[in-house]
């Protein structure tokens, strides 16, 4: 070919590509920012875009609130909708293609409307949700009968992998203060408890033992796997609350109860729980406040005792107060203090442990924190968070008569009194990265925890006598003078993670954590790795889930106390109760920190979830964990022995696995159905808890542990209630729970094993509680008033068991549930 044809050829095809070029359309970036009614970034908010003569675009936002779409610079005006449960539905249409960016304010759902007939954002099928998260928004929390309402904690049962803890035993101790669950097998402290990203768990005992008003709290989201390696030190999982704050009106709400009854041997009053909130603005557009007040008493009555002393007097009421100040469009700084008070005069009364033999318990807690966050105009945004937890613990006994415990029940006065006071002072900061493009698109965060400790003790224990059924002292154990002591501990964590969202229904989020502390001293390193899968063209309709990982838990200073409880004697008799049966028996605790690991747990699951016809979503989901190195102390004397030197060791192992199958059905205005059936096994090799003080006394053996439920229904929900024989504007609210009792081990009159660990269980827990709510209008304002009757079918469902095999009373079951009427009236919101 010819230079003069080749240059004609070359001309040619430039000019083809020119035409080519001038006829593609021009194409117009979009840069969308969705912020709730505050200025706060809103992440994972689904995004649809309808343009004409396209297909619907789905976009979700990420970390700062940004997502990025392309429009044709010649395109029709089009229509935009955002939508994330927990917020009110914001849709646009006819929106200009010229713009370049816009802004969408979404408002959270609230207790108290604005006005009532708001769109909500449905609950679909989240693509973008990488772990199991089980979100409760304002409507489950506001609808969902729980009993009393009085506690928020008391919600938590009704998802599926949760368990409230197990019924007391005789074993001579109080039961805790509060309401603690076990999510999917794991012990309570193995959960991370946060309240707007701080720990709220109890310093020393890994509990959640702080409380805050149900009025306060717009959602709570709990995880048990595939959770990102943000959350660190929790093999058990998440449970996060998060609460409200004002806006730029003022707003007052009061949630009065009308005092619940009980019908235990007679309709008897119950408890009162009134709750208050009020909100608005400081500075207009600049700076807002909430503030959220329960106070709660409850005159807790146990059948079984005499008339003058079968009731404790509970009080405890909290306060969170919040102030949330936009110092500049790329500054948020937010401050708020928890303070929580209880107090319980007979803390443990039941029937096995009568009015003289409990303890006056008290706790008061402090919890002020600040965060603070920066986004740039590039679209990273950083978040530091500062708080500052004190907790204040004591207990002492009515009296100084000698403790004795027998077949039956406690006699005397308690053996111990005790002032625990801890502290946890916490910074966190998490830096999230603008998106890049790389076969995909990548969203990456890292992000470093610092954590530190204190806590001291002062206790004084008496001497506690344990007898035959005939009255003979068969046992008496004597403590050792116990001096104050003070255990610190501090703890650093640093993670790095990708959400990467590869072409044709990916999401892949990989992650590494590391944690260190000066007590344990060995690093450790946690990879996690989770994807989604979504089949193009079943967005939001199919999604298949999968992940395996490293957790690693906290060390549990609870465990490191026992070290300093001294030395423990205890003295047998033979049958008359009076000649020593051999030289008394010494016990002691022991702590070798070199030697120790913290526990961690390899964690895989595997879920579907299906959008089925007649806006039902069900699910299918299978966790099997094994955590192993749990701290457990073992007996150095071999394993027939039940006294002598106890060191802690990481020997114990448990093991857990569940298939669980799920289904949502959802109504117009936002009437919901759920129903669950969960099976799972809940198995450890070390099932017995030694303690210094009361606690079964035998050979270690495997078995189930304490909250194990092999099976288990779950159901609730609220629906419209309007029949045609029946005045309109009422709703009908429930909640349905089934499963196999928990196991019983049994124990003789001086607290040794019998038997096999759990060789016996409660009886079946079945507990249905319907309710009617009725709305209607009074002054302009739109009201509820409902009454639910709890436990309606009466039935027993025990808390306490007598388990010692020498008693006629052994495998009696007491402090039954009895049936209960609550009420309460709320303000819902003004109709415009």
């Amino acid at each position: 070919m010819s230079a003069c044809r080749l240059s004609a050829a070359l001309l040619a095809a430039s000019l083809f590509a020119a035409i080519a070029l001038g006829q593609a359309p021009p194409q117009k970036r979009v840069v969308l920012t969705v912020v709730d009614e505050n200025g706060v970034a809103v992440d994972g908010a689904q995004v649809t875009i309808v343009e004409p003569n396209h297909p619907t675009l789905q976009l979700w936002t990420d970390y700062a609130g940004h997502c990025v779409f392309t429009l044709a610079a010649n395109a029709p005006p089009y229509q935009l909708t955002v939508q994330k449960p927990g917020f009110y539905q914001s849709s646009q249409t006819a929106i200009e293609p010229g713009l370049a960016a816009i802004r969408v304010t979404m408002a959270h759902e609230q207790i108290v409307q604005e006005q009532v007939d708001v769109t909500a954002s449905p609950s679909g099928i989240n693509t973008q949700q990488v772990s199991n998260a089980q979100i409760m928004n304002t409507p489950e929390i506001v609808n969902i009968p729980y009993p009393t309402s009085r506690d928020i904690r008391y919600l938590l049962p009704f998802n599926p992998g949760v368990i409230e803890s197990p019924a007391q035993q005789l074993t001579g101790s109080p039961p805790a203060s509060a309401a603690q669950v076990h999510v999917d097998g794991s012990e309570s402290w193995q959960t991370l408890d946060t309240l707007d990203s701080f720990d709220i768990r109890s310093p020393i005992n890994g509990t959640l033992d702080m409380r805050v008003s149900a009025d306060a709290v717009r959602s709570v989201d709990i995880e048990s796997t595939r959770y990102p390696v943000q959350f660190g030190r929790a093999t058990g999982g998440i449970i996060a609350f998060y609460t409200g704050m004002g806006d730029n009106k003022f707003g007052a709400n009061a949630t009065n109860f009308i005092p619940s009854f009980h019908d235990i041997n007679g309709l008897r009053f119950d408890k009162f729980v009134p709750r208050f909130t009020f909100s608005g603005p400081l500075v207009r557009n600049h700076v807002w406040f909430f503030d959220g007040l329960e106070l709660d008493y409850a005159n807790n009555y146990i059948s079984g005792l005499p008339a003058n002393a079968a009731t404790n007097p509970l009080i405890r009421g909290s306060n969170l107060l919040k102030i949330q100040a936009n110092l500049a469009s790329s500054s948020i700084l937010t401050a708020g203090v928890l303070f929580n008070d209880y107090h319980s005069p007979y803390e443990g009364l039941s029937a096995l442990m009568p009015r003289d033999s409990t303890s006056n318990h008290d706790i008061i807690a402090w919890l002020p924190f600040v965060r603070e966050q920066w986004s740039s105009a590039g679209g990273a945004l950083l978040d530091v968070g500062v708080a500052d937890m004190r907790f204040r613990d004591g207990s002492e006994p009515h009296g100084n008569l000698p403790y004795v415990i027998t077949p039956e029940q406690a006699q005397g006065s308690y053996f111990q009194s005790l002032t625990g006071r801890s502290q946890r002072t916490e910074g966190n900061a998490i830096l999230y990265l603008p998106p890049r493009r790389w076969k995909g698109e990548h969203n990456f965060e890292a992000g470093i925890d610092l954590d530190h400790i204190g806590y001291n003790e002062d206790v004084n224990r008496k001497p506690i006598s344990y007898r035959r059924e005939d009255g003979t002292l068969l046992r008496q154990s004597a403590f050792a003078p116990a001096a104050s002591f003070s255990l610190h501990n501090a703890a650093t964590g640093a993670y790095f993670q990708d959400r990467w969202n590869v072409p044709h229904g990916f999401l892949i989020e990989p992650g590494l954590r590391f944690d260190w502390d000066e007590i344990v001293r060995r690093p450790e390193l946690s990879p996690r790795i989770a994807a989604v899968y979504s089949p193009p063209g079943r967005e939001g309709k199919t999604k298949i889930s999968a992940g395996i990982g490293l957790y690693y838990d906290h060390t549990q200073l609870e465990y490191l106390t026992r070290d300093y409880a001294g030395v423990r004697s205890d003295q047998y008799y033979a049958l008359d109760g009076k000649t020593p049966a051999g030289p008394p028996r010494q016990t002691i605790f022991t702590v070798n920190d070199s030697l120790l690991h913290d526990p961690r747990a390899l964690n895989w699951s595997v879920a579907i979830d299906q959008k089925l016809p007649w806006s039902t979503y069900a699910g299918l989901s299978l966790i099997r964990k094994r955590t192993s190195d749990i701290f457990d102390y073992a007996n150095q004397g071999g394993s027939s022995a039940v006294s002598g030197i106890y060191l802690l060791t990481n020997a114990r192992v448990d093991h857990y696995n569940s298939i669980e199958i799920h289904a949502r059905h959802l109504f117009a205005n936002g009437y919901t159905l759920f129903g669950s059936y969960m099976h799972s096994s809940a198995h450890t090799n070390a099932a017995l808890e030694y303690l210094p003080t009361p606690s079964p006394l035998g050979p270690q053996q495997s078995g189930p542990l304490p909250w194990d439920v092999p099976n288990r229904v779950l159901s609730w929900g609220w629906l419209p209630f309007d029949l045609p024989w029946f005045r309109k504007n009422w709703d009908f609210v429930y909640t349905y729970e089934w499963h196999d009792g928990v196991p019983i081990t049994s124990v003789d009159a001086a607290q040794e094993l019998v038997g096999a660990v759990g060789s016996h269980r409660f009886p079946n827990y079945v507990n249905f509680s319907p309710g009617l709510e009725w709305k209607f209008h009074f002054r302009g304002q739109y009201w509820g008033l409902r009454g639910v009757m709890e436990n309606a079918t009466d039935a027993t469902n025990p808390a306490i068991v007598n388990n010692v095999v020498d008693s006629p009373q052994y495998l009696n079951f007491t402090n039954v549930q009895g049936r209960a009427l609550t009420a309460r009236i709320r303000l819902i919101g003004t109709r415009k």
